[in-house]
């Protein structure tokens, strides 16, 4: 039997503040950015949520897989080629423990399931944890029970909340691991301090570059911190 050929593909993960910044800049960094996926959190939720994120999805040229109306804020775009490669696609809400009304925001965990080209699958997922660290403890273990059982790599991308030595990350550790160096902040996007943005891997992906994006071709580091108030982080790899 011959041995695949590898499937390369380059994930970004960003938090868009419901569309609320400069949308030019943050279109621009897509656009150099090229990515095969978007995992996308905060995405238009109350105002014309389908109808905005359509538009973002078509200003980029990719397609909507999930999100729009009852998204809860998360999407997932892709390009043309990883469309043609869905098994199945679905959004799993997650219970939260209302305290404030920062808690009343619905999460959930939004996830493609793919056929690598050649033979094997993949999962590829969003998800923004809560502020509360309770909260995000029920998150995490709800997304440990989906990557355990989902019988296949994932590659799980989102707001996290919490830097690495937070409980919840730790919760989930070494199942899914964020492979670049923790000085490669995402927030604020304006003076980021903090890594709190990532795309987390299991066994089995092949990570080539992690990292946050500060900047692009077009979009110098002034405009990209208006574009939300999260910078992008980025992962290629290979499955």
């Amino acid at each position: 039997m011959s041995q695949r050929d590898p499937w390369s593909l380059r994930i970004v993960t960003w938090n868009l503040w419901e569309l609320r910044g400069d949308l030019h800049a943050l279109v621009e960094t897509l656009q150099d950015l090229r990515p095969d996926i978007v995992l996308v959190q905060e995405a238009p939720r109350l105002v014309l949520p389908t109808a905005r994120l359509s538009w973002l999805a078509r200003q980029i040229d990719r397609r909507v897989l999930l999100g729009g109306l009852g998204g809860r804020g998360l999407a997932v775009l892709a390009t043309d080629d990883v469309v043609a490669q869905v098994i199945r696609r679905g959004l799993a809400p997650v219970p939260q423990r209302i305290t404030d009304l920062n808690s009343t925001y619905p999460r959930g965990i939004a996830a493609v399931r793919l056929s690598v080209p050649g033979g094997g699958e993949v999962v590829v997922s969003s998800t923004h944890l809560a502020l509360q660290e309770e909260n995000r403890l029920t998150h995490a273990a709800q997304l440990r029970d989906l990557v355990e059982g989902a019988g296949a790599p994932a590659i799980v991308g989102g707001d996290l909340n919490e830097t690495a030595d937070g409980a919840a990350r730790q919760a989930l550790e070494p199942l899914l691991s964020d492979q670049a160096v923790q000085t490669e902040h995402t927030f604020p996007a304006a003076d980021p301090v903090r890594r709190i943005d990532a795309v987390l891997t299991t066994a089995g992906v092949q990570v080539r570059a992690a990292q946050a994006v500060t900047s692009t071709t077009r979009v110098p580091a002034e405009r990209l911190a208006g574009a939300s108030d999260h910078l992008p982080s980025l992962l290629d790899v290979t499955v």
